[in-house]
């Protein structure tokens, strides 16, 4: 590289004439800096006139620009003299408004000295123009600045400085394509070659610019908002697991021994099954034989002990298990909920379907046909249910002669995992929210038996007698509720119960380290005279008189936060309030329906709101605190058998009737259901949903029990009770009345608006 000039030698190198072209710009911008200081101590005013600054000015850069154009910068590349002379800067616009401006602002500053002068014992005066340099100078690029040179001839006025607006400035971002500012890639060369010089050029020049003098430099830093990025170490890594789907075979031997190492037991079964096939081939003369028959009674007891004991039946259990999860995985992974739809998916349509997984088919004993009394889940267990099997009709023609209670899993809905038999029907079980594995069971004959469902002992933990309870009606309902504590309850360990006989009588059971129930009378209902709060319903003017005193009991509720109120329905359309501290009196009586009440459910997401449910057609939304009904709904002349709310939507309700499921929304419409679905052939009798809400559970009376599925239903609400208050509110928006009421009962739901089941 060589540099011709006439007025300095030519520099070794080309970063020496660098340097010396930044020495002679810097020299430039000194001058520049030195001749602003001067007029900043002048203390008087300006006697020069502006177009002679800017002659001064523009002559002085003129020289300097004559200067650097004698110097030349020339570099041999491949042989050849290239000129790399740096090229003078042009002035433009933004240039001559700088220059303009700083004149301005100059000949103005030499003025406000001068007033301040004048003006010592006065506060000082704010500057005609309030901004920030950086404002100024950000302001230079937007727009040109001019002052008012008028303001500054007034001489002693006051000066009232004005405040500068911008012009208004609307930017838009929009997103720009990805593109690459720089890529260096890797590379590896041999050393000696052209391309190992050329990499080893290359590294030099790397090291020079980021650790050498070459860092040294003018940089522009720029900032830019961009998303988070949350980041974890290798530590917190799990390691990957993989799933594959393989099929392998498994003989019955195999599963045994791995069960409960039943290898030995196996081959006494076949030895003692030989020996019982080749008796019973034997003709009947061999059979009288004494030595003979003691031999087939010592096989049979055998055989018998065999399948009696705990360790067979549950590897028999084991193995059901695995061979009906091949029939049934489709509707056990729906059942779990394992598949759940997207909120995002486009093909969502809310058509309020459902769909049969799987149905509970119960061995028919006697050849007799049993209905469906009554369902309940275990509460710590969604896959485990309770089925009794008997009497749903009180006026049935024909009372079976036995009853029994199946425990189904849902991992094996072929066979029943527990089986308890009756000589009676059964009307009415229950699971213990606090112990699970407790069930109560109700038979028609009225005694009361309480199971420990995961032992496998055929006796149950205790039963009813009549000394404690001298009541024969059938058992229609039964509840747990919480114990209370007292000071002599060491023998009370247990939770007790109520239950609910046919004749209006209820019952307080406690269990006792006794094989028998303690049993205390709670309560005995009367029939109810006169007009109760409610609903109202004319009175026939011959008013025959009953030949019972008692009203029919029907059903059990207890309130989901007071723990010591119940609820008692009747054949008469009435609920009775009732306190287990008060017996035989009742707090408080509402007329519900025309007709009998079948089922009473609290709202999951408000103690006050319940629903009712009965035989003149009506499904009615009720609020404590208010005697008339918030809404009715109906749709067929039929009666109505179970209503609830849907665990999973708020506004959401499901009734069910002999031949039909509906389900309503009261978001949407309270004139008719969403959809209405034929379960079955045969009448329907109980229902009940799921832990988790998303599948429904229906009796019918030929003993089948049918797992349906709720499917395209609305997705869940962020806010449930915001929802359930707004569709209230709308569907009693025409009555002003009842409206006034509501409001003033104000919040109705759980704290922090939760979900309570």
């Amino acid at each position: 590289m060589s540099v011709d000039s006439d007025r300095s030698t030519a520099p070794p190198t080309a970063v020496s004439s660098a340097r010396e072209t930044e020495r002679l710009t810097g020299m430039v911008e000194s001058k520049s800096k030195k001749s602003v200081q001067v007029t900043h101590s002048m203390s008087g005013p300006m006697k020069t006139k502006k177009e002679d600054h800017e002659h001064y000015y523009n002559q002085e850069i003129a020289s300097e620009l004559q200067f650097r154009s004698q110097i030349k910068v020339v570099e041999e590349i491949d042989g050849e003299e290239v000129d790399m002379t740096p090229k003078p800067i042009q002035t433009n616009v933004h240039a001559e408004q700088f220059m303009r401006f700083n004149l301005n602002f100059l000949q103005q500053m030499s003025n406000l000295v001068s007033v301040h002068s004048r003006r010592s014992s006065r506060r000082r005066s704010s500057m005609r123009n309030k901004q920030s340099i950086d404002d100024l100078m950000s302001g230079i690029n937007l727009e040109t600045i001019t002052f008012d040179r008028s303001a500054t001839d007034k001489g002693d006025e006051e000066y009232v400085p004005q405040p500068f607006k911008k012009s208004f400035v609307k930017i838009t971002l929009r997103k720009s394509d990805f593109f690459a500012l720089h890529s260096q890639c890797s590379s590896t060369a041999a050393k000696g070659t052209a391309d190992g010089d050329e990499a080893e050029r290359d590294n030099r020049l790397y090291d020079f610019l980021t650790a050498g003098k070459g860092k040294v430099r003018r940089r522009s830093e720029n900032q830019a908002q961009t998303d988070t990025m949350l980041t974890t170490t290798r530590a917190v890594n799990t390691i990957l697991v993989t799933q594959a789907t393989v099929g392998s075979y498994v003989s019955n031997f195999e599963m045994y021994d791995t069960v409960h190492n039943m290898h030995r037991k196996f081959s006494t079964m076949r030895s003692l099954q030989s020996v019982a096939k080749d008796q019973e081939a034997q003709t009947t003369d061999m059979l009288d034989d004494d030595e003979h028959k003691a031999q087939h009674g010592k096989v049979m007891s055998e055989m018998e002990k065999l399948l009696s004991s705990a360790e067979f039946r549950n590897a028999v259990m084991f193995m059901g298990r695995t061979l009906s999860s091949n029939m049934n995985e489709g509707g056990m992974k729906r059942f779990r909920n394992f598949q759940k739809i997207d909120r995002c998916a486009p093909d969502v349509k809310y058509t309020y379907s459902m769909k049969v997984l799987f149905r509970l088919m119960p061995v028919p004993s006697r050849n007799e046909r049993k209905a469906v009394s009554d369902i309940s889940f275990c509460r710590s267990n969604g896959d485990i249910v309770a089925v009794a099997y008997g009497l749903y009709s009180f006026s049935s023609q024909q009372v079976p002669e036995s009853g029994s209670v199946f425990v189904w899993s849902i991992k094996n809905p072929g066979e029943p995992e527990r089986a308890y038999y009756y000589q009676t029907p059964v009307t009415a079980i229950c699971f213990s929210p606090y112990l699970p594995s407790l069930l109560a069971i109700g038979l028609y004959d009225g005694t009361v038996e309480v199971w420990d469902v995961s032992s496998l002992s055929d006796t149950p933990i205790a039963i009813s007698q009549r000394s404690t309870s001298p009541g024969c009606a059938p058992v229609v309902a039964i509840r747990w509720i919480k114990q209370v504590e007292e000071s002599n309850s060491v023998d009370f360990d247990i939770d007790p119960f109520l239950s609910l006989s046919q004749d209006g009588s209820v019952t307080r059971f406690r269990i006792i380290k006794s094989p028998f129930l303690l049993g205390f009378n709670q309560m005995t209902l009367e029939r109810v005279e006169g007009h109760p709060e409610g609903i109202m319903v004319p009175i026939p003017p011959l008013m025959t008189c009953e030949s019972n005193r008692h009203p029919q009991g029907l059903n059990l509720t207890i309130h989901p936060v007071h723990k010591d109120i119940y609820y008692v329905l009747t054949d008469e359309g009435c609920i009775h309030k009732c306190s287990i501290n008060y017996q035989h009196q009742y707090l408080e009586v509402l007329k519900c329906h025309d007709g009998g009440v079948n089922v009473m459910e609290f709202c999951p997401w408000s103690p006050k709101l319940f629903l009712t449910c009965g035989n003149d057609w009506y499904v009615r939304v009720w609020i404590d605190g208010i005697t008339r009904p918030l809404m009715e709904l109906t749709d067929e002349m039929t009666p109505v058998h179970w209503a609830s709310w849907s665990p999973t939507h708020s506004t959401i309700i499901v009734s069910v009737n002999r031949e039909t499921a509906d389900v309503w929304d009261i978001r949407r419409s309270i004139l008719k259901p969403m959809s209405r679905h034929d379960t079955d052939s045969s009448f329907n009798t109980v229902a009940q949903f799921s832990n988790c809400g998303r599948t429904l559970v229906v009796g019918n009376e030929r003993g089948n029990t049918l797992f349906q599925a709720l499917n395209n239903m609305p997705f869940e609400p962020h806010f449930q009770y915001d929802e359930l208050e707004k569709s209230i509110f709308k569907a009693i928006g025409n009555d002003q009345e009842l409206l006034m009421e509501l409001k003033s009962i104000g919040f109705f739901g759980y704290p922090n608006k939760s979900c309570v089941r």
